[in-house]
């Protein structure tokens, strides 16, 4: 499990970019990280930008990750919002990992574009 995590508090939003490599080991790490930051810098809303990550996950890690362990180590009243920015040609991944996540409660929304994510963080 290889990854590192730039974090930035801007206004009301957790800027995070993530850099190395992408496994179901990696991103269940950086979720801890991500939220004892927004517990530590009192942030709600999350902008995390993963396209520096190599690799790609599974559809069964996709599935695995907001289903059996977000519900585990995130408190829902910690981060309320969660953007994150992917690669568009991994579109089919993330929209896949979105929707479990969404029908598992967590207010996450997966974007190519920062621009947008950002938009929606702030609407």
């Amino acid at each position: 499990m290889s990854y590192a995590l730039t974090i930035e508090k801007k206004d009301d939003v957790l800027w995070v970019t993530a850099t190395g490599t992408r496994s179901m080991e990696a991103v269940l790490a950086m979720s801890k990280d991500i939220l004892a930051a927004c517990v530590e810098k009192r942030v709600k809303k999350v902008l995390t930008d993963v396209r520096g990550l190599e690799g790609r996950l599974s559809t069964f890690e996709a599935y695995e990750i907001p289903d059996k362990h977000y519900p585990q180590m995130q408190d829902r009243s910690v981060i309320t919002h969660n953007a994150v920015v992917d690669l568009e040609e991994f579109e089919d991944s993330y929209r896949f990992y979105e929707n479990v996540a969404l029908n598992r409660g967590f207010n996450v929304r997966v974007f190519s574009d920062p621009n947008k994510a950002m938009a929606w963080l702030k609407e």
